[in-house]
């Protein structure tokens, strides 16, 4: 999976010069990155300023980059389904989104340096975008939303160049017309918002023949944009209450809250091996 989304990246820069290793790069770039293990997920052990630095490296080295924010609930449907871990682990980069992870990592002995949130870490990308000219798309989330989305995202970011989008709601029969419009557009940044974990397997199996230089799934962040949702105040996310936050406003996510005790449960477990 890796191996072609480095052969897509040689293709989108002709000059790139191939390593040893076989990745093609123009300048050296370092590969290596600790991770963490969280109930067989490898979580890079990145914060937020050093995970932007690492993308912005990769990007100009032109190598591909998908780029996974993992929180609770998606570990544990990992732990549930071998096809999603299998998916997870072939990711480029996975960072800790939520608390959850954060709170397992220092349980477990192998802190993490900090919780990125996957919203804050999409318009950080944005704002990249627009002061550098990366061309984005955006594909998810209800129709009409993305394009609600964009228009405040233009509105907030002048420079911002996207270069299409379009709904969450395809059939499978319209999937390889939104493939092939992605392919076409070759955007620099390309942001899923599908939720997890349906954004993740997709990912894993379209990014490598898409041809974009980074791809991340966005989960709920096109809502917050255009202005559906909101974000739990910042002293809930700041003691790892925004789970609390989403239950209050959002009940309908009750069934899937219960992720939350059995992540416990097997942190605990593990702990005690």
């Amino acid at each position: 999976m890796k191996q072609r989304r480095e052969e897509a990246a040689k293709s989108r820069r002709p000059f790139a010069s191939e390593g040893t290793d076989g990745y093609f790069r123009d300048q050296p770039v370092e590969l290596h990155i600790p991770t963490v293990d969280i109930l067989g997920i490898p979580i890079h052990q990145l914060d937020r300023e050093k995970l932007l630095w690492r993308l912005r490296e990769r990007q100009e080295a032109g190598l591909s980059t998908w780029l996974v924010t993992a929180n609770a609930e998606l570990i544990v449907r990992a732990g549930d389904n071998p096809t999603l871990a299998r998916a997870l682990r072939g990711a480029d980069l996975l960072v800790a989104d939520g608390s959850g992870v954060i709170w397992a990592a220092r349980t477990l002995g192998t802190p993490l340096p900090e919780r990125i949130p996957g919203v804050e870490i999409a318009e950080d990308l944005i704002k990249w975008a627009a002061s550098e000219g990366l061309k984005v798309y955006f594909l998810g989330a209800e129709p009409g939303v993305a394009k609600t989305a964009v228009a405040q995202l233009r509105t907030k970011y002048p420079g911002l160049t996207v270069v299409g989008y379009h709904h969450g709601y395809f059939s499978k029969d319209e999937e390889q017309g939104i493939i092939e419009e992605i392919s076409n557009l070759r955007p620099d940044i390309l942001l899923v918002a599908l939720g997890a974990p349906r954004q993740e397997l997709w990912l894993a199996e379209h990014t490598s023949h898409l041809g974009v230089s980074l791809a991340v799934g966005v989960g709920g962040s096109l809502d917050v944009w255009a202005g559906r949702a909101k974000r739990a105040p910042a002293w809930m996310g700041n003691r790892g209450l925004e789970w609390l936050y989403r239950l209050i406003t959002q009940p309908w996510r009750a069934k899937r809250m219960l992720a939350l005790p059995v992540f416990v449960y097997r942190v605990m477990k593990t702990k005690g091996r």
